[in-house]
């Protein structure tokens, strides 16, 4: 069972990052908006979130948008319901990252932000090989949204999540839960 997370830039590039069932981030990288279809058609995936936060400009908001609707028309997505197969959700990362972080959430684009969130990863059991991060801070920020959105793929297929509903948005946003050193389950990397 693989899931995707995609967090859209303002470049108009798009970020990904796939997990496995153990929590194990197992590819991380960008796409142009042709590469990341031709991906998306390559892999077997069952359940796609894009992060939808608040702060997104308009270009990035429409996106994003259209990330969604090209899921649902050509790949033939699902939106979320009942489904629990090929669906695509909405979610919006800082409200993750807020329940995560137990102080203040410091802003995603200053370098204490990014570690803020960097830090409290492994305590949801999300495991990330330090050397599949970039070296560039914006980057960085960018594979943050993606994993967290990745993480919201995978508290979907299990129910553990909460629904916030923004405008005409319903966002599903993952339950934290505290995952001990001796219950991570590192898998093997490809």
């Amino acid at each position: 069972m693989l899931f995707i997370g995609i967090e859209t830039n303002p470049d108009k590039t798009y970020t990904v990052a796939q997990m496995d069932e153990n929590r194990n981030i197992l590819y991380l990288s960008s796409f142009w908006r042709e590469g990341l279809l031709w991906f998306l058609d390559h892999k077997n995936i069952n359940i796609i979130a894009v992060n939808l936060p608040s702060w997104y400009k308009t270009n990035q908001q429409k996106n994003a948008l259209e990330v969604i609707n090209t899921l649902l028309d050509i790949f033939e997505f699902n939106e979320a319901g009942e489904e629990k197969e090929k669906v695509v959700i909405k979610t919006d990362t800082d409200l993750f990252f807020s329940q995560l972080v137990k102080k203040d959430l410091l802003p995603i684009t200053t370098p204490e932000g990014l570690e803020q969130r960097i830090y409290n990863l492994p305590k949801a059991g999300i495991i990330v090989q330090p050397e599949m991060f970039s070296k560039e801070r914006k980057q960085i920020q960018r594979e943050l949204g993606a994993i967290a959105s990745a993480f919201a793929a995978y508290s979907y297929y299990h129910g553990t999540y909460d629904i916030v509903e923004r405008e005409e948005d319903k966002l599903y946003i993952p339950k934290y839960s505290f995952v001990p050193k001796e219950k991570r389950i590192i898998s093997r990397l490809y």
